[in-house]
């Protein structure tokens, strides 16, 4: 079975992330996926850690698809890993972990993604603007649990043959909360202030640009991952917030558009959307356990052309399936039953194909669901 360099995770991860732990952002060595064979399959998952019915039949709508998938690797989750209902003793909004003895991270995580089939595979992992809340380096290095994988804030994870070496796959994961610019002014609580205060937002964009350079040669497909959305069908946020997320993710729309980006994976929107904009293709998966009862303004706030509905979905995933042999990955989007909401794909990597031939590509329809309350 395919693992991180070649696992065991435990082994694997606390070795190499420990030792990251003094290094500049961005600085920790790329993770190594070893696929066996030119395909490989993973999970998307965003927006869970709640404790809630739906999350828990979110999971185990995981659990049996990954049994159905033998070249799974690996969850890739996109963010908010942790949440609170309440608040502190001053009234301040709570998020995040507290600590690696944090009662959520059993209760929230590992009692509740250990099926047969998930247990087996790494959360892939980001930081969400709820993280920011409470303790962030007690979410990386794996020091609470080495199947959470968090080496830095920004980091690449490669996915290659094992038997030939060929690159399948390069995921560029980047932190969005300090860029999102919607924290800074007005943190969520003090521990987010304290947080954001000695991060640099131009260091991610930068990093960013230069990574996608600096793996611009790689074979295979080209992901960025980030928690919050570039592009959306409507905002999770008040108008005025929406402006300021929309100005400063721009920029990084700009650089996956000039980097010829195959995929953005982002949550934050409790919703499961496709969307392909300027060749580049927006995966949302945000509905893995926190509900959302969008407000009915935004009902008039959907875009032109965007098949919308289903507000009844009580949370879903996204899985992916890659081939490069036949030049596709095949996406799913399921509900927390495992019911199939809709299947977009992905044509063969940007960077192989002619500007004719990516013009030839077949146009999919913009796919939105939102998360409804349970």
């Amino acid at each position: 079975m395919s693992r991180i360099a070649s696992m065991p995770v435990a082994a694997m991860v606390v070795v190499c992330l420990i030792s990251t732990m003094v290094k500049p952002v961005g600085a920790v060595e790329d993770l190594v996926l070893k696929a066996n064979g030119p395909n490989f399959s993973f999970l998307v998952l965003g927006d869970w850690g709640m404790g809630t019915k739906q999350q828990l039949n979110v999971a185990e709508a995981m659990n049996k698809e990954a049994g159905t998938m033998p070249d799974s690797l690996f969850v890739l989750n996109v963010g908010d890993n942790f949440y609170h209902d309440g608040r502190d003793s001053e009234g301040h909004k709570m998020g995040g972990v507290s600590d690696v003895n944090d009662p959520l991270w059993k209760e929230y995580f590992e009692d509740v993604y250990n099926g047969d089939h998930l247990r087996k595979l790494p959360f892939i992992s980001i930081l969400g603007n709820h993280d920011y809340m409470g303790n962030l380096s007690a979410q990386m290095h794996g020091l609470r649990n080495p199947r959470f994988v968090i080496p830095d804030r920004n980091y690449v994870t490669r996915v290659v043959d094992e038997k030939t070496g060929e690159k399948l796959a390069t995921f560029v994961h980047i932190d969005t909360t300090p860029v999102a610019g919607i924290y800074r002014d007005k943190p969520e609580n003090p521990t987010m202030g304290v947080n954001l205060d000695n991060l640099d937002d131009g260091d991610t964009f930068g990093w960013l640009n230069r990574t996608l350079a600096r793996v611009a040669d790689n074979k295979g497909y080209k992901f960025v991952v980030g928690h919050h959305q570039v592009v959306s069908m409507y905002g999770s946020e008040t108008s005025h917030k929406q402006a300021h997320l929309h100005e400063s993710m721009d920029n990084v729309r700009k650089i996956l558009e000039h980097h010829r980006v195959d995929a953005y994976f982002n949550g934050h929107l409790h919703a499961l959307e496709h969307r392909t904009l300027n060749d580049v293709s927006y995966i949302v998966s945000g509905g893995g356990g926190k509900n959302k009862d969008y407000p009915v303004q935004q009902l008039d706030e959907v875009i032109a052309g965007w098949a919308a509905g289903a507000d009844g979905v009580k949370g879903g995933f996204a899985t992916v399936s890659v081939d490069l042999a036949k030049g596709e990955a095949n996406i799913r989007y399921l509900d927390s039953h495992g019911k199939e909401l809709f299947r977009p794909k992905l044509y063969a990597p940007r960077s192989t194909l002619s500007p004719l031939q990516l013009n030839q590509q077949p146009k999919q329809l913009p796919r939105s669901l939102r998360i409804g309350v349970a």
